[in-house]
């Protein structure tokens, strides 16, 4: 049974209401959990200061804050399964051996694809990047940018080992099961082309990386929602090689931004 059947099954309406309501309620459900995020995420910032938002004092306020922000959106994207009875394997997180074996083996060509793709662009971003902080402050291009003397602070606070695996699994696998799972086998019962489906997922999933700005969020996250979006549409909608792709992705970006900062201290 389908997502809209379960939903028809669920609320007795006639067919006319129930094809205005039933849209309505498609869409209220699938940005729910990042609307909840979010009320809880932009009064903190409004309200911390983007300085203390993005370097915050204590290594428990650092995951307070991060873990705050994707087990908002796993508890409500879990409640609405629940309710719906949405099982996993009915967004995407399924497999087989011999299936897996495949997947990973995709998530590993596309992670790499892509951070080819966005070390390409990045060349032509140069001219962009913003002078050397001594506060932190938005840039259009970059978003928020943070003195090296902050970063450091931060990194001087975080375990480095509890950080990386941290930030590699938890991102991936919530945002994942959000996006390319949740998202698109919610939205293709309400529409049928998969390119509109596809491109719906990943521009949710670029805007809502904002705070780094068009050239360092917006648009590699597009890209990156975009194939990997593709690739879970071309593998049946199984998760297994969008999670892949998306923990090697994040493995790397952390183990160069850790490096990085090791060189500069």
């Amino acid at each position: 049974m389908s997502f809209r059947e379960k939903y028809n099954s669920y609320y007795l309406k006639s067919n006319i209401e129930m094809k205005i309501h039933s849209n309505a309620l498609l869409v209220s459900l699938w940005l729910s959990p990042i609307i909840v995020m979010l009320c809880i995420r932009v009064p903190w910032l409004v309200v911390a200061g983007a300085e203390r938002f993005f370097v915050p004092f204590s290594e428990l306020e650092f995951y307070l804050g991060q873990s705050t922000k994707y087990l908002s959106i796993l508890s409500i994207m879990l409640f609405i399964m629940f309710k719906f009875s949405i099982s996993f394997r009915d967004i995407g997180i399924w497999t087989t051996f011999r299936l897996a074996l495949g997947d990973i083996l995709h998530g590993g060509v596309f992670a790499l694809f892509y951070i080819l793709i966005t070390w390409v662009a990045s060349i032509f971003f140069i001219p962009f990047i913003p002078e050397r902080a001594e506060t932190v402050f938005f840039n259009l291009f970059y978003g928020y940018v943070i003195p090296v003397d902050k970063m450091l602070e931060l990194i001087s606070i975080l375990n480095p080992w509890i950080y990386a695996v941290y930030m590699t699994t938890i991102p991936a696998i919530v945002e994942e099961m959000y996006f390319r799972g949740y998202s698109i086998n919610l939205l293709r019962n309400f529409s049928g082309n998969l390119w509109i489906v596809n491109l719906l997922q990943a521009s949710l999933f670029s805007a809502l990386h904002w705070y780094r700005g068009l050239l360092a969020g917006i648009l590699p996250m597009f890209i990156f929602g975009i194939l990997f979006g593709f690739l879970t549409i071309k593998n049946n909608f199984r998760l297994t090689s969008a999670i892949t792709g998306h923990l090697i992705v994040n493995m790397l970006s952390i183990s160069l931004y850790l490096r990085g900062l090791e060189m500069i201290q």
